[in-house]
C-alpha cells in the first residue's frame, strides 16, 4: 500500500507547480505580442499615410500643370482662331469698298457667319468698363449700311462723287465722337473735302452706349453746296442717333451692332495714318 500511496502524496507538489502554466503567463506574452503587433501597425499606418499625402500631393501637383497646360493650349488655340478667322473677315471684305454700295447675298452672309465666329471669342465682353481700349481713332472698313438706286444717284456717288476714308475719332474724357467721311469731287479738279458728324455717348450697359447727334457740317464750301440740295438724306443715312452695342473689342479691331441692325466693323488707325 506504501507503493500505491507515494504516488498520490506527490499530487500537492505537482500543484504546487501548476501555477506556472497557469492562463496569465499566456496572457502577459499575448498582451506584449499585441503591443509589438499594435506598434507595428501604427508605424506602418504611418509609413502608408505619408505615403498617400505625398502621393496626393503628386497626383494634385500633376493635376495642375495639367490644368495649366490645358488652359494655356486653350488659350492658344483661341489666339490662333481668332488670327485665322480675322485673316478670313479681312479677304472676304477685299474689294466691296465697305459694303456701302451693296454686297452679293453670298458674300454678306459670309461676312456675317465670320463676325459672329469673332463675336463668340471678344476678349472684352465689357467694353466700357474699359473705355481706353475704345478712345483714338478707328477707320470703318465694312457695314451694312448702303446707299443704292436713286439715292446714290441723286447724291452724285455714281459718277460725279467718290468716298474716301470713314474715320471715326473717339474722346472718352469728353464723351464725344467724332465721325468724318471723306469725299472727292471729279468734276472739281479732284476738290476733295470731308463731311463732319459729330455725337455724344453715354454708357447705357457694360456693352452698350446711347448715341445722340449733335452737328454735322460739310467742307469745304464749294463740297457743301454740292449736296446742299440732298443734305438731309445724306444726313438719314449716317446719322448716329440711338444706341450701339460693341460686340468685339481688342487692340485693333471693333465690331458693333447698332438700334437699327446694322453691322460696323473698324480697324484701329494710328495718327500718322490720318495726316
Amino acid at each position: 500500500m506504501v507503493g500505491v500511496t507515494a504516488p498520490n502524496s506527490a499530487i500537492p507538489f505537482s500543484a504546487s507547480l501548476w501555477p506556472c502554466f497557469q492562463p496569465a503567463a499566456p496572457a502577459a506574452v499575448q498582451s506584449r505580442h499585441n503591443k509589438t503587433i499594435r506598434f507595428g501597425e501604427n508605424q506602418s499606418r504611418s509609413s502608408i499615410t505619408s505615403g498617400l499625402l505625398s502621393s496626393l500631393k503628386a497626383v494634385e501637383n500633376s493635376s495642375d500643370e495639367l490644368v495649366s497646360h490645358e488652359e494655356m493650349e486653350k488659350e492658344e488655340e483661341e489666339t490662333v482662331n481668332v488670327a485665322q478667322i480675322k485673316h478670313r473677315l479681312f479677304a472676304a471684305l477685299q474689294g466691296i469698298n465697305r459694303g456701302i454700295f451693296g454686297v452679293p447675298s453670298a458674300k454678306k452672309t459670309e461676312i456675317t457667319n465670320l463676325v459672329e465666329l469673332l463675336e463668340s471669342q471678344n476678349p472684352t465682353p465689357q467694353p466700357t468698363l474699359c473705355l481706353e481700349k475704345v478712345a483714338g481713332a478707328w477707320k470703318l472698313i465694312y457695314s451694312t449700311i448702303t446707299i443704292l438706286g436713286s439715292k446714290r444717284t441723286k447724291l452724285g456717288l455714281r459718277d460725279f462723287i467718290a468716298l474716301g476714308d470713314f474715320l471715326q475719332i473717339i474722346n472718352i474724357a469728353q464723351g464725344k465722337a467724332i465721325n468724318v467721311i471723306e469725299f472727292s469731287a471729279k468734276g472739281l479738279n479732284l476738290l476733295s473735302g470731308k463731311l463732319t458728324i459729330d455725337a455724344s455717348f453715354k454708357i447705357a450697359s457694360k456693352s452698350r452706349v446711347d448715341i445722340s447727334y449733335q452737328k454735322s457740317m460739310i467742307t469745304p464750301d464749294q463740297l457743301m453746296n454740292v449736296f446742299r440740295k440732298n443734305y438731309d438724306q445724306l444726313l438719314q443715312i449716317f446719322n448716329p442717333d440711338g444706341w450701339l452695342e460693341i460686340t468685339y473689342l481688342d487692340d485693333s479691331l471693333r465690331i458693333g451692332r447698332d438700334d437699327k441692325g446694322n453691322i460696323f466693323i473698324l480697324e484701329r488707325v494710328v495718327p500718322e495714318e490720318l495726316c
